[in-house]
């Protein structure tokens, strides 16, 4: 009877797979890089900038540094996705570098905020650009959201390939439409004129521009998506440092020319107080019409970092389940489409639990502080690395070493040191979330020693 029962459970362990499969080509990393980052922040974010810095001159240098501040950022991080090309992302990073600790902290704090806290926040802006079409209340908002989670992590269970292909057309799709919005409003427009815009440095402060790039950072945040992914990439060593450069620069010459157009079109005063500043710019220009087109352009450019969000994020859940300091069953993939359909199951779980709570900006906003502390470990782990494993294969390497890996660094420092003076309670309840995962490690390496006694005795 027990060899029956010993026979089953291995049938069992066989049929479960914990492989991913290498199914992505450059042109999908560098979608999913560019989706990820371009959301809603191109169209909201440059009120924030304004409202920080009264210069119009000032507000465009804000988006080249944080572009600049992110490139480095990618190139440091494609050295190490080459060097350890597996899904997971910073974590693997982490992991290889320091104690266990260090990168179950992060992607503790990854999975239940950083990661589902975007999720929640993107599906809330969906509904939120939906209002115009269809008016809802709270209940219905907070149901549309939910809808949309459940719809993106749904198509996403058929394999990465087909999340893929919906996330290069969106792209595609927002990429045209913004250059689109841009030429519109600067040369096309039926309505009016644009305004000259007048350059001068104002009365900005470097405390003033840490809080714009605050702004700026956010609507850049994902740039690291294709190392989450690197499992899945068919050429990484090509593919990541190549899809990141291209990327990169390519979001940044958007963003640069938007916010170039609103400040064309509104005086800078307007900008700083605006709810959704690309409205105004358009409606000016426009009417109502231009506005309603803009809103459907909003709405796929939500759907499209939506996607990207649910499907790298996905990735570091499972790359801890597989190191088992989450449940290992939560690893396991669907042996025809190679999805880890548990991993994406309990991300779309908890994200839609905190889209009810209200409470995901709130905890977004916490994390950034500790957020720019993980990136100032993995760069330094770039440094820590080239000494402890020189031997290691390094497909690519950043450029301009070591003077890039310490300038960022000093940079992560100063950033973090000016978000604890600035914004001290935020930046204290960030480092409070990151320290409930030390409970949480303790917890699973217990439960991993206790593992392999209970598989002897079975």
């Amino acid at each position: 009877m027990s060899e029956s029962v010993s026979h089953v459970h291995n049938v069992e362990r066989a049929a479960e797979t914990t492989a991913l499969t290498r199914q992505l080509g450059l042109w999908s990393a560098v979608f999913m890089c560019m989706g990820s980052e371009i959301g809603s922040g191109v169209f909201l974010v440059s009120s924030d900038i304004a409202s920080a810095l009264s210069s119009p001159m000032v507000g465009l240098l804000v988006w080249l540094a944080a572009g600049a501040i992110s490139l480095a950022g990618a190139l440091l991080f494609a050295e190490l996705g080459t060097m350890f090309p597996r899904a997971g992302g910073q974590y693997v990073f982490l992991r290889e570098a320091y104690h266990p600790l260090v990168s179950f902290l992060y992607g503790w704090t990854n999975i239940f905020v950083i990661q589902a806290g975007t999720i929640a926040g993107v599906a809330a802006a969906f509904s939120k650009f939906l209002m115009p079409f269809f008016p809802m209340v709270r209940v219905g908002r907070e149901t549309s959201a939910t809808i949309i989670i459940i719809v993106l992590t749904v198509l996403n269970f058929v394999g990465i390939k087909r999340g893929a292909q919906l996330l290069d057309a969106v792209t595609s799709f927002k990429v045209v439409a913004i250059l689109g919005l841009i030429v519109y409003v600067l040369f096309w427009s039926p309505h009016g004129s644009v305004s000259p815009m007048h350059f001068s440095l104002g009365n900005s402060t470097f405390s003033a521009f840490g809080v714009a790039l605050l702004a700026a950072f956010w609507a850049f945040d994902g740039w690291y998506a294709i190392t989450f992914v690197a499992g899945e990439m068919k050429n990484p060593a090509r593919d990541i440092p190549l899809s990141s450069l291209i990327a990169i620069i390519g979001t940044t010459a958007l963003y640069v020319l938007c916010s170039y157009a609103y400040y064309k079109v509104l005086p800078s005063a307007q900008i700083a107080h605006s709810s959704f500043v690309a409205a105004e710019a358009v409606k000016i220009l426009g009417g109502d019409m231009a506005v309603r087109i803009l809103g459907i352009v909003v709405i796929v450019s939500v759907i499209g970092c939506l996607n990207a969000t649910i499907i790298s994020g996905a990735r570091v859940i499972y790359a801890m389940a597989n190191d088992n300091v989450l449940p290992h069953k939560l690893a396991v993939v669907n042996p025809k489409t190679h999805s880890p359909n548990r991993a994406l199951t309990l991300q779309m779980i908890w994200s839609i639990l905190l889209v009810w709570s209200g409470t995901y900006d709130q905890l977004f906003t916490y994390v950034i502080f500790a957020g720019f502390m993980f990136y100032g470990l993995t760069a330094a782990a770039v440094m820590w690395l080239r000494r402890t494993k020189p031997a290691h294969d390094r497909p690519y390497k950043v450029p301009w070493y070591p003077v890039l890996p310490i300038v960022y660094i000093l940079f992560t420092i100063a950033f973090t040191i000016n978000s604890l003076v600035e914004r001290p309670k935020e930046s204290m309840a960030g480092l409070l979330i990151v320290a409930t995962g030390l409970p949480a490690f303790y917890v699973m390496k217990r439960l991993a020693m206790k593992k392999p006694i209970a598989n002897a005795v079975t």
